[in-house]
């Protein structure tokens, strides 16, 4: 339907590219709200109707602001999809350094036991500087690790979501 073969895999993986992206975008965008001081119902009923409507907003957003983070689809899936899709850019010599950061959003969510979360539950390990105290509580601690061999320094972030 989509072209030779293996086109159909690609355009799931386009969908999976999207879809991880634009999840984000409404986490970055409700944490953005929020802080502003703005009413989270109505900024995903007024933004929901205009260029930035998407199934992330419009159905994903108030779960949640519901705090319901069951699964339409397993972060665990998500995950997988993505691994593909990364795969398949490294065959292509392709850099998608959104899509890398969101992974490594999920895999942290996996770490403290996520996997079986539906993909709205990114919102708890987005951004340290998150405080949505009404949507949950996150514990968060930034640890620095010296690579000494290789002269890397990474620093990653640990969560304990309550």
């Amino acid at each position: 339907l989509m072209g030779a073969a293996g086109a159909g895999q690609n355009t799931k993986l386009t969908n999976q590219i999207v879809i991880a992206s634009t999840l984000h975008g409404v986490v970055e965008g409700l944490i953005f709200a929020y802080k502003s001081g703005l009413n989270l119902e109505q900024i995903i009923n007024v933004i929901g109707s205009g260029a930035a409507t998407s199934f992330s907003l419009t159905v994903l957003g108030p779960r949640i602001l519901k705090r319901d983070l069951g699964p339409g689809f397993y972060v665990e899936h998500f995950i997988k999809d993505m691994d593909l899709a990364l795969a398949e850019c490294r065959r292509m010599n392709l850099c998608l350094p959104g899509l890398a950061l969101v992974r490594q959003f999920y895999e942290s969510l996996v770490a403290h036991g996520g996997a079986r979360l539906g993909t709205q539950a990114l919102i708890p390990v987005s951004y340290t500087h998150l405080t949505l105290p009404t949507i949950y509580s996150v514990q968060i601690s930034v640890v620095a690790v010296s690579l000494k061999k290789k002269n890397i320094i990474t620093a990653f972030t640990v969560y304990k979501i309550y």
